[in-house]
């Protein structure tokens, strides 16, 4: 049977016990920068100066640091509560402190990381879609702009903290063979998803660019794609981003369509060409969140913001 209750005496001080409490919680709690998963479920509670250390104190301790570990994908030696055999007795407790040492170092060093089984990929949070054709709906480029709402600044930071990430995904369905629109079709393939997350904005195609803690109130690049096409170099899709308010992320995705028709002289006569753009373009946005969902006990899990439309296609 695990004691009820730990003596500080003068190895085990209440300084010592909150001091794991302190870094642990940076960690789960609400932090601050890139730190904090905001997880107040996983929250450990002081131990007042000269009181016991009781179980209870331990089994939050301990719960948090699988969780945070199990989140990550860290491997660490601690005992998973008070009940486990690998946790000492009363009399010998003083010998888990060089374990936790390690393993909240790990932690602290891991924070970034993220186990992809911990995660969850939420689809479709938002879409939009529009069809042209070479007369009524004349294509010419488009904009989507949308708007992710989260509960306030902490929730969002905590949400990309923790792994979250937005995901941009676009694609053109050419209607014909004309050779625009196949270029745009192709181009949009090649891109496949576009993932802003806590650091960087990537693709598998295009460069990285700033993520989410490097946004600011103005609108900057954080991904752009140009055309490989020999005779559409012209024509790119470019990610903008940016902070509004304290608790939303507006995005704009551009796709620019800036080619100029050929122009030439043909046996005396001026002639210029006539490329278009026919089919459909549609764009989803999904993204990855936090979501250890244990069956007794919730993990690190991150709610979902608010996705809305700004400027539809």
């Amino acid at each position: 049977m695990a004691p009820q209750s730990y003596f500080l005496g003068g190895k085990i001080r209440a300084s010592d016990f909150n001091g794991f409490v302190d870094d642990i919680n940076e960690i789960v709690g609400l932090g601050a920068g890139d730190s904090g998963y905001g997880q107040d479920h996983l929250m450990v509670s002081y131990v007042a100066s000269g009181a016991k250390i009781k179980a209870a104190n331990w089994n939050e301790l301990l719960t948090s640091l699988k969780f945070a570990a199990q989140h990550q994908g860290t491997t660490i030696s601690s005992p998973t509560s008070t009940s486990d055999p690998l946790f000492p007795s009363v009399r010998q407790v003083i010998k888990i402190v060089p374990t936790l040492i390690s393993d909240i170092a790990s932690i602290k060093g891991n924070k970034i990381n993220y186990e992809n089984s911990k995660m969850s990929i939420d689809a479709n949070k938002i879409s939009s879609s529009q069809s042209y054709d070479a007369n009524d709906d004349p294509w010419a480029g488009d904009t989507y702009e949308f708007r992710t709402t989260f509960a306030n600044a902490d929730a969002r930071r905590n949400f990309f903290n923790a792994g979250g990430e937005i995901r941009l995904s676009s694609e053109f369905t050419a209607s014909g063979s004309d050779a625009q629109s196949e270029s745009w079709e192709n181009l949009l393939t090649d891109i496949s998803t576009i993932k802003l997350g806590m650091n960087t904005t990537e693709a598998s195609a295009g460069g990285a660019g700033i993520g989410f803690h490097n946004l600011n109130s103005t609108y900057q690049v954080v991904y752009q794609k140009i055309n490989s096409a020999t005779d559409y170099l012209d024509n790119q899709l470019v990610i903008e981003a940016k902070l509004n308010g304290t608790d939303s992320i507006d995005i704009k995705m551009n796709f620019i369509d800036a080619h100029v028709n050929d122009t030439g002289t043909s046996e005396g006569v001026a002639w210029t060409g006539s490329d278009y753009v026919v089919g459909t373009l549609l764009v989803t946005i999904d993204q990855q969140r936090a979501d250890d969902n244990d069956v007794s006990t919730l993990g690190v899990v991150s709610p979902s913001p608010i996705y809305s439309h700004i400027s539809e296609l």
